[in-house]
């Protein structure tokens, strides 16, 4: 399994996820194919930035199989880290995203910058929610959040790095 930063050559691989409908299941469905360009240079820039977007390679030379990253957002007003991952369906029940937050984590263990991080998976994505309970995050709340003009209903994961 490796992490490997987001580049350029990436958007096929941002095409393949976000215009996915299983996918984008519990992110208020898959986007449209000229939506693609504009995510793209979005993830670009968050890596240029210096945040965290990695592809998914689960094998050596093998293909992406998703993306995972640690990015600054605001939660109510308040700075905070958020992680979120995405697996194509091909490469879902592998244990990919639980091998990839795995490695994520531990090097953010390793950064004084991370104190805390957050997770904001849907109530009804058992997957992701099982990911965080596994890996320590304490459910704070369930709420109401927007997410690219859908109201999605989410579970606020907290996880601390002390």
């Amino acid at each position: 399994m490796e992490l490997v930063p987001y580049s350029d050559g990436d958007i096929g691989l941002i095409e393949e996820l976000e215009c996915d409908a299983a996918t984008m299941s519990e992110l208020g469905g898959p986007v449209s194919p000229e939506e693609i360009p504009q995510i793209h240079e979005r993830r670009l820039a968050t890596v240029a930035a210096g945040e965290w977007y990695f592809k998914i390679i689960p094998e050596p030379g093998g293909p992406g199989a998703g993306t995972i990253g640690i990015w600054s957002a605001t939660w109510r007003d308040q700075p905070i880290q958020e992680t979120g991952w995405m697996v194509l369906p091909a490469f879902q029940g592998r244990r990919i995203a639980s091998r990839s937050l795995e490695l994520i984590l531990g090097m953010a263990r390793n950064q004084p910058r991370f104190d805390r991080i957050d997770a904001f998976p849907s109530v009804t994505n058992q997957p992701s929610n099982a990911l965080c309970r596994r890996f320590g995050f304490e459910l704070r709340e369930e709420t109401d959040y927007l997410y690219r003009g859908a109201q999605l209903r989410v579970n606020v994961w907290e996880l601390a790095l002390e």
